[in-house]
């Protein structure tokens, strides 16, 4: 999947899956701005690992302000070039029931969600529209269709859907395609920290019963990012091993 010679934004890059993006896109000749709240050893490690590959920027702060994303985008397009992949994969929840969350959990996951997602955008159309190219892949979640325990999460995570459709069709004839990865379940250390009963009852809806891996989300994106999908855009591409067709009323609580 061609995406040589491209310059590519991945957020939250030293996470789970950010970081598997990041490498899938260093190893097929993108140069690679990995944007992260703060480094740690694994960050720190991930960059040289990647460096041997590739041109890369690590850019450290939030990015869920107006300001602070376009600063991000700036300092990327300073060292490496003109943003044309841009990967919006920050996220974060708050759970609880819906009648006792409060303003501030609606507000950080709404930050962590959607703002990220929607002040990088604006801070990279402008310039995909002038040179008329552009990739923006936004990692969502199958709980935006709803989830038991996780309301404010999901209303952010569909907003941001919305997103993508919304943009697919104000900036398709500038050549910017816009399109959402959906994975399900990911397995990681949080899921296999859970007890085995409730991991069981969480992946069991699955038609293929298992939860899906960072790389299989990152395959997606980077097809998505790639000049094999270039028709494709305004589309929500599940991963989820087919939890999508079940997700509505999981309880992710344990409850």
């Amino acid at each position: 999947m061609q995406v040589s010679g491209r310059v590519a934004f991945v957020t939250a890059a030293g996470g789970y899956t950010g970081s598997v993006v990041a490498r899938l896109f260093a190893e097929g000749g993108a140069a690679v701005a990995l944007q992260v709240r703060r480094t740690n050893p694994f960050v720190a490690q991930l960059v040289d690992q990647l460096r041997e590959l590739t041109d890369v920027c690590l850019i450290e702060g939030t990015i869920d302000r107006q300001d602070s994303a376009r600063d991000a985008v700036e300092a990327a397009v300073e060292e490496l070039g003109p943003v044309e992949i841009l990967v919006n994969n920050a996220g974060g929840m708050r759970t609880g029931s819906f009648d006792s969350l409060l303003p501030e959990d609606l507000e950080h996951t709404l930050d962590a969600n959607l703002r990220t997602a929607w002040w990088c955008a604006q801070a990279v159309i402008p310039s995909m529209v002038e040179r008329g190219f552009g990739r923006i892949v936004n990692v969502t979640s199958i709980g935006a269709s709803g989830s038991s325990r996780n309301a404010n999460y999901a209303v952010s995570k569909a907003a941001v859907d919305g997103l993508t459709r919304t943009l697919a069709l104000e900036y398709g004839r500038h050549g910017i395609t816009v399109n959402s990865v959906v994975p399900g379940l990911i397995a990681n250390e949080k899921l296999s920290a859970l007890e085995p009963t409730t991991l069981t009852r969480l992946v069991s809806p699955s038609p293929m019963g298992i939860a899906v891996e960072s790389i299989d989300v990152a395959n997606a994106v980077r097809f998505l990012a790639s000049e094999e999908a270039r028709y494709i855009t305004g589309q929500l591409l599940h991963v989820s091993a087919g939890l999508y067709q079940t997700v509505a009323g999981m309880n992710t609580s344990g409850a």
